[in-house]
């Protein structure tokens, strides 16, 4: 049996279920980059229709924005309002998100660039301690016992202090 997770509304196992789906997936998305606005039904259909078709809204027929609109009209939307997931005013056309989203932010795909990566940071953190050594391969820094025993030092601090800020950031640490 899953077990609940947060405030206990959702299990893992609704989770993973309701991100099985990938119209669910980009409304999740959708709503996220717009958090904290309703949106309409029409407009979130237009994104997700031009998304699964890789083309920009402004190219997106009737044909593929209705048959998005009605899938998530009749099926996606009311499955994530019955889970406490979006508030969908099904007679305004108008959708948001709840609180509960913050429950699918780990995994959903994040198109902002400027968003902050811990794959790029870890690569930089490891360069960095690579030029390091190098230059102390090479002789370019003091070779004393007391700058070895600095940067030695200063690079665990930094390490441990990455590692429990990735891990925090993952939702793992000192998790019940």
């Amino acid at each position: 049996m899953a077990q609940p997770l947060g405030d206990g509304e959702l299990s893992r196992d609704k989770i993973f279920q309701t991100l099985s789906n990938r119209r669910r997936r980009l409304t999740l998305q959708y709503l996220s980059q717009n958090r904290g606005t309703v949106v309409r039904l029409r407009d979130l259909s237009e994104w997700v229709a031009a998304t699964e078709n890789e083309i920009s809204p402004s190219e997106v027929t009737y044909k593929q924005r209705k048959r998005v609109y009605t899938s998530l009209y009749q099926s996606h939307l009311p499955v994530l309002k019955r889970d406490g997931i979006v508030a969908y005013d099904k007679s305004r056309g108008t959708v948001s998100l709840t609180d509960t989203h913050s429950l699918f932010e780990t995994y959903l795909e994040r198109d902002d660039p400027a968003a902050f990566s811990w794959g790029t940071y870890w690569l930089g953190l490891g360069l960095t301690v690579a030029l390091v050594a190098i230059a102390f391969w090479f002789g370019l820094v003091p070779q004393s016992v007391t700058v070895a025993t600095v940067v030695l030092a200063s690079t665990a601090a930094v390490l441990v202090v990455s590692a429990l800020l990735y891990t925090r950031a993952d939702g793992d640490l000192f998790s019940p």
